[in-house]
């Protein structure tokens, strides 16, 4: 009696038996490969919300659960465990990461706004750049020119924060001003758009975070290339002291 060989093995009529076993050895390997992965994204996208008082993080590109926990002033581990997150080294974009706020951790500490010292606002700064494309050291020079990396500070003007953002500039990009995480991340999301808009030109970004894009379009069509003498003195300060 002959025996019923698959039809993707039949169409290789000189196929030895060996050959047939590999194959379909490979197959159910990739079989269970393929369910194990998308077991794994479907816990990852199919996650319940973050308790009351918890703060949520949405993972980014980039992005490593250590750089995570340091935003929140916390550890990985914990991070780790509250999440249940089996291996640390995998996480994904656009994974949700709950941190554990003042009822979760015993009334140890608050959630979302760490205070943090300016080193480790420098550091957050530069991640988030490097999140976006954008040179660390610039971003940096930026935030140390808005706020001197102080998450209390008030401009005259009435700008809050270590980014300093107008209240209705922080609500459309939807961060808290006074919260120094979601600030910088605000910022640097903020300034890679302009980069965009102004095909890579880091100083018209520069000019647009602090005068507007629309100060900058009509000091280019009235200055062509002396663009810059036509911004406001304060913006040309601006991009002198942070560019050189």
């Amino acid at each position: 009696m002959q025996r019923s060989v698959p039809p993707l093995v039949r169409r290789w009529p000189g196929a030895n038996a060996f050959t047939r076993h590999i194959i379909i050895l490979l197959t159910l390997v990739i079989l269970l490969l393929g369910s194990a992965l998308g077991g794994r994204l479907l816990g990852v996208f199919a996650q319940s919300p973050c308790a009351k008082g918890d703060a949520s993080y949405s993972v980014r590109f980039g992005d490593t659960l250590s750089a995570i926990a340091m935003r929140y002033r916390t550890t990985w581990p914990r991070l780790a465990s509250y999440n249940h997150i089996a291996n640390a080294n995998l996480i994904f974009p656009g994974q949700q990461v709950c941190i554990p706020g003042k009822a979760s951790r015993g009334g140890t500490g608050g959630s979302g706004s760490p205070g943090g010292s300016r080193q480790d606002f420098v550091s957050l700064a530069r991640q988030d750049a490097l999140n976006v494309g954008f040179s660390p050291n610039v971003f940096v020079r930026q935030i140390n020119q808005e706020s001197g990396f102080n998450p209390s500070a008030i401009s005259p003007a009435g700008a809050l924060g270590i980014a300093q953002f107008e209240p209705a500039t922080a609500a459309s990009l939807g961060v808290n001003p006074w919260d120094p995480v979601q600030s910088l991340q605000g910022a640097s999301r903020l300034m890679a758009s302009y980069i965009r808009q102004f095909g890579g030109d880091i100083a018209k970004a520069l000019a647009a975070y602090n005068a507007g894009p629309g100060a900058v379009q009509r000091a280019v069509r009235i200055g062509g290339t002396s663009w810059r003498a036509f911004l406001p003195a304060e913006t040309q300060n601006y991009i002198r002291v942070i560019l050189g």
